[in-house]
This record gives structure tokens, C-alpha cells and sequence, in this order.
């Protein structure tokens, strides 16, 4: 039995959607936004030119459901992190209560560290995510409570950190603003290259310039820089 002609394939229900998003992204990695077409994108998946309007009204619409699906991610990220950084410990040194200060630092470190590996893992998606291609998410409901829910992953975590007296005495937006700053720096410091292209091989970070040693010593110790960063809302706050 013959393969189909790309012109002759057949989409189940559902399919074609998912199919179209990661056709996107793979564009979008190699030419940008502004390049992308939902017609190409049916000539690639070998479907009729109007196919994908039946999904995505428009390339906007195809952008904000990338993101959706972005945030959804994180936040199954977070929370996994989460909980698989309280059964390693505990597997190390018996069972951690999440809410004592030893839980909740693991809990915050975690929601840090899967922040920054998403950035690095999906680095496309987590620019369409938080880059200015969809300026007002409230035009797409269903992106607006992805990313509501990704960010309630962590204000969750930030929440039993101030009933414990923990989070350095700040209100709880002001908390979950400095966390989420630093860590998003930490992931786009990573991504960017505006500190200059690291050489390819070994190298001796003393004969970096400074910005590269900088990243390169970021790069090297995601973990600690993310421990620095966390550590003075892990301290009894002052109140206020």
C-alpha cells in the first residue's frame, strides 16, 4: 500500500491544531514572526489553504495559542518541580513538611529552577510567551488564565512563605514582582547575546571579558545563582 501525497493527508479531529503549532515554531526558530504564514504553513502540513482558519482565525491567534500552551507547560513545570525537589530530599533525609522553612525554600528553589530550564528548553516559545508579538492578553481568554495559572504556581509558594514570617516583610505582589524579575533576568541573561558569543571549546574564564565571565559563570551554576537570589526572602521578614 502506497504512502498518501502530502496534498492527500487526513487530520483526525484535533490534530491538525498541534500539528500546525509545532510546524510554527519550528519557522518562527529559523525566520521569525514576522515571516510566518498560516499558507505555508498548510502547504507543509499538505492541507488545503484554508485548513487552519478553521483553528486559527488569524496568525495572531496562532501566536496566543502557542503562548496558552507555553504557560501550561510552566506550570506543569513548577509544580512538578516542586514535589519532585520534597521526594528527593525526603528520600535523602526523611519526609520534608512543605510548609516548614526547609520545604518551602526547596519549593521556591525548584519553581526557579524550572523557570529557567523551560526558558532554555522551549526558548521560542518562552519568547513569544513574554516578547511584544501579543501585547494585550486579555483579547485572548484562555491565554489570559494560562498565564494567571502559571504565575499562581508560584504566588502559592510565596503565599505560605509570608504566613510563616518568611519574604523579607514585603506585601505579597511585591514578593512575587522581585522573585519573578530575578529569575526572569537570570533566563533572559541566559538566552541573550548581547554579552557576546561564547567561544567554542575550553577556555580560561580570566580571558573573558567581563559580561562573558559573568554569563559563563551563570551558565555554570544556575543553582546557586538562583540560592543568592532567594535567599533574603527566605529570612524572617521585618514586617511592614
Amino acid at each position: 500500500m502506497s504512502a498518501r501525497a502530502p496534498s492527500e493527508r487526513t487530520y483526525h479531529h484535533g490534530d491538525l491544531a498541534p500539528t500546525l503549532m509545532d510546524l510554527a515554531l519550528t519557522h518562527i526558530s529559523a525566520e521569525g514572526v514576522q515571516k510566518l504564514s498560516l499558507r505555508a504553513l498548510a502547504r507543509e502540513a499538505g492541507v488545503s489553504a484554508t485548513a487552519p482558519y478553521r483553528h486559527f482565525p488569524s496568525k495572531r491567534c496562532l501566536l496566543a495559542a502557542l503562548a496558552t500552551r507555553g504557560f501550561k507547560q510552566l506550570e506543569d513545570s513548577i509544580r512538578s518541580g516542586g514535589a519532585q525537589a520534597l521526594k528527593a530530599a525526603a528520600s535523602e533525609s526523611g519526609v520534608v513538611d512543605p510548609l516548614s522553612p526547609r520545604g518551602l525554600e526547596l519549593r521556591l528553589l525548584a519553581a526557579g529552577r524550572a523557570y529557567v530550564a523551560f526558558a532554555q528548553a522551549e526558548p521560542t516559545t518562552y519568547g513569544i510567551m513574554f516578547g511584544s508579538v501579543i501585547d494585550d492578553f486579555s483579547e485572548y481568554e484562555q491565554l489570559q488564565e494560562a498565564a494567571s495559572a502559571s504565575y499562581a504556581a508560584l504566588r502559592e509558594t510565596l503565599e505560605d512563605l509570608l504566613a510563616i514570617g518568611l519574604g523579607a516583610g514585603l506585601d505579597i505582589d511585591l514578593l512575587g514582582g522581585t522573585i519573578w524579575a530575578g529569575v526572569h533576568g537570570i533566563a533572559d541573561l541566559l538566552l541573550s547575546k548581547s554579552a557576546g558569543t561564547m567561544p567554542a571549546g575550553p577556555t580560561d574564564p580570566a580571558r573573558l571579558p567581563e559580561p562573558m565571565r559573568a554569563v559563563s559563570a551563570l551558565r555554570g551554576d544556575v543553582d546557586a545563582a538562583l540560592t543568592v537570589l532567594c535567599a533574603p526572602m527566605l529570612a524572617p521578614g521585618t514586617g511592614g
